[in-house]
């Protein structure tokens, strides 16, 4: 078993998710239940001096994410992995709505009229197009006087999230049984239609139940894009953006914590979003 050791304390530069405290509560390990959660949450918004739940002025819902220690990956490939300062983290995937405040008149071409509304998670987004989004939304003048800078998570920062206190590699347990509860899979396991129709297709976000930290939709609906872009300098190696948590054309075994898919950074599908993070501050 490959196993590493990570200490996440990345600075803005490196990630625009980290801040400094005086003081932090003692980093949680898992396994910890909904209610410890609940009061996790809680105690690192106390410390940190910020809300545990804010709503930016594109009326996006984030809730704080305490720090934490955990394994992280799958079985064979695991690392052991400290986030040291807590984030903020989108409740929901972006949806069409707020990403058409960036980008007006976006759509999913050949996608029924459905699949193109508002509360509908945005796709046909690429790892670049969000990290302009998040650029845009960090630029805003009430987002700036609220210190809110926004990236896509890291990798580890989205497996801690989707996790939400659980050693099992799907936050609701092990096997798929209930998943149709929690997230949009392809549950019949037929084959994908060519474009979103009849049904199939990504689904309005928060409908189903969320994790313990309060999030929807972690598993499945879209695939999401994280921040993380390996690059050596010493050998010039550069491996492609990941997106995580499976989508609605995914079987239950990508609608996972530890399922991951690598993507250019230019590659657009009806199937791949987003979610944001936000470094903690007070308000100004």
């Amino acid at each position: 078993m490959l196993t590493r050791f990570l200490v996440l304390t990345v600075g803005l530069a490196a990630a625009g998710l980290a801040t400094a405290a005086d003081s932090a509560p003692a980093l949680p390990r898992p396994p910890f239940d909904a209610e410890r959660a609940k009061a996790l949450q809680e105690e690192w918004a106390k410390a940190f001096g910020v809300e545990a739940q804010v709503t930016n002025d594109v009326g996006m819902k984030l809730v704080l994410i305490p720090g934490g220690q955990f394994t992280m990956g799958p079985n064979g490939s695991t690392y052991r992995v400290t986030l040291a300062r807590p984030f903020y983290l989108g409740v929901t995937e972006v949806t069409l709505g707020q990403y058409r405040r960036f980008r007006a008149g976006h759509k999913v071409e050949g996608a029924d009229d459905e699949f193109n509304a508002d509360e509908r998670p945005a796709a046909m987004v690429s790892w670049d197009d969000a990290r302009a989004f998040c650029a845009w939304l960090s630029e805003r003048p009430e987002e700036r006087k609220a210190g809110r800078v926004y990236a896509l998570p890291t990798e580890a920062q989205w497996e801690w999230a989707a996790r939400a206190g659980t050693t099992t590699s799907r936050y609701f347990g092990d096997t798929d049984k209930g998943q149709a509860d929690h997230s949009w899979f392809n549950s019949t396991y037929t084959p994908n239609p060519k474009a979103e129709g009849m049904g199939r297709g990504r689904q309005p976000v928060a409908k189903l139940k969320p994790n313990a930290f309060g999030l929807y939709d972690m598993l499945g609906n879209v695939w999401e894009w994280c921040g993380d872009r390996r690059v050596d300098e010493a050998t010039g190696e550069a491996r492609e953006p990941v997106m995580r948590g499976g989508s609605w054309r995914s079987g239950a075994s990508h609608c996972t914590a530890t399922a991951h898919d690598p993507g250019a950074s230019s590659l657009r599908a009806d199937n791949v979003g987003f979610r944001v993070a936000c470094q903690v501050t007070k308000p100004r």
